[in-house]
């Protein structure tokens, strides 16, 4: 291929007729800008300059290849430009996709305060459930996503940042609330997630352990869906502690948190890890969010359970 300071002396040696002038404009040596333009000329098999008494000229050949070599220079400088405005973050993009829990809680303000450090970078953000984020992934659709662990890894990397718990919403009952999520469910029925969520498998296996039926009697796909059925006393669900955070829960239920159940939460990538200027920003962002708040998290977490409060393990 042709190089930047070939087509550089080529051009400067076509437009001033010189190779003398022309050497002082690109700064080489006449020597070093006439073996240029040879290297250049083998390459072609091309002879681009008439040399004789007078000067130099462009042969029918130069005058042609002349203008390919003003736009393939221009589309170079406009490749480094580019390279070095990304290196930068003057300017990029990085494509995120999220949990809807991730995307209604603690996304947006991530989102704010990386473009409050990166204007120049723009943020395409989708959401959706824990299999579909797999997918979008793996097959390349976006470069980062902030979901679940997968099941299965295979080709993605996944970092966990911070436990999402599970809590127990039920309709609100007359007198003091049980702190024992299994007392509040009594007869209800069960309102479950569908299964492609990260949490219905999470929820099976809380009621698995506490010895009570998984069979629901409906299949939600959206949590404020799950949390109106609740409301009108229809059953009881389980969902990740978040939902307090991004939800008004209102007062016709209660919550109570499920001991020892949590989700993963964290970063998904796809091997092998290719990391733009750009996302390297955003995932320093993402450990300097959540990693100096995992302890912090943990004590309160302790606490919520000593006191039978629920709260979210979402800090941000």
């Amino acid at each position: 291929m042709f190089a930047r300071r070939q087509l550089q002396a080529f051009i400067s040696v076509a437009e001033l007729g010189s190779f003398t002038r022309a050497a002082d404009r690109v700064h080489l040596s006449q020597p070093a800008l006439s073996s240029s333009i040879r290297k250049l000329e083998t390459l072609l098999g091309l002879s681009l300059f008439a040399r004789d008494t007078r000067g130099v000229s462009l042969t029918p050949a130069g005058r042609h290849f002349l203008e390919h070599a003003r736009r393939i220079l221009a589309e170079m400088e406009q490749a480094l430009d580019d390279a070095h405005s990304m290196a930068h973050l003057q300017r990029g993009l990085i494509r995120i996709a999220a949990l809807p829990s991730v995307a209604s809680s603690c996304l947006p303000r991530l989102t704010q305060a990386f473009l409050t450090r990166h204007p120049h970078v723009d943020l395409d953000i989708r959401d959706g459930l824990a299999r579909a984020v797999q997918e979008w992934v793996n097959d390349g659709e976006v470069d980062i996503a902030l979901t679940s662990r997968p099941e299965h890894e295979g080709l993605l990397n996944f970092t966990p940042l911070w436990q999402d718990e599970l809590i127990a919403v039920t309709p609100r009952a007359n007198g003091t609330q049980s702190p024992d999520w299994r007392r509040q469910l009594g007869e209800l029925p069960y309102i479950a997630l569908t299964p492609d969520t990260s949490i219905r498998p999470l929820a099976d296996r809380a009621l698995q352990a506490a010895n009570m039926a998984t069979s629901p009697a409906w299949e939600i796909a959206q949590m404020s869906s799950a949390i109106a059925m609740v409301r009108e006393r229809l059953g009881y669900t389980l969902l990740p502690a978040s939902c307090i955070e991004v939800f008004n829960l209102g007062s016709e239920v209660q919550t109570c948190p499920v001991p020892g159940i949590a989700r993963e939460l964290g970063i998904l990538l796809r091997r092998p890890l290719q990391q733009s200027p750009a996302l390297e920003a955003f995932m320093t962002l993402l450990q300097e969010t959540f990693q100096p708040a995992s302890a912090a998290s943990s004590m309160r977490s302790d606490s919520a359970h000593a006191s039978g409060v629920s709260t979210a393990s979402i800090n941000s």
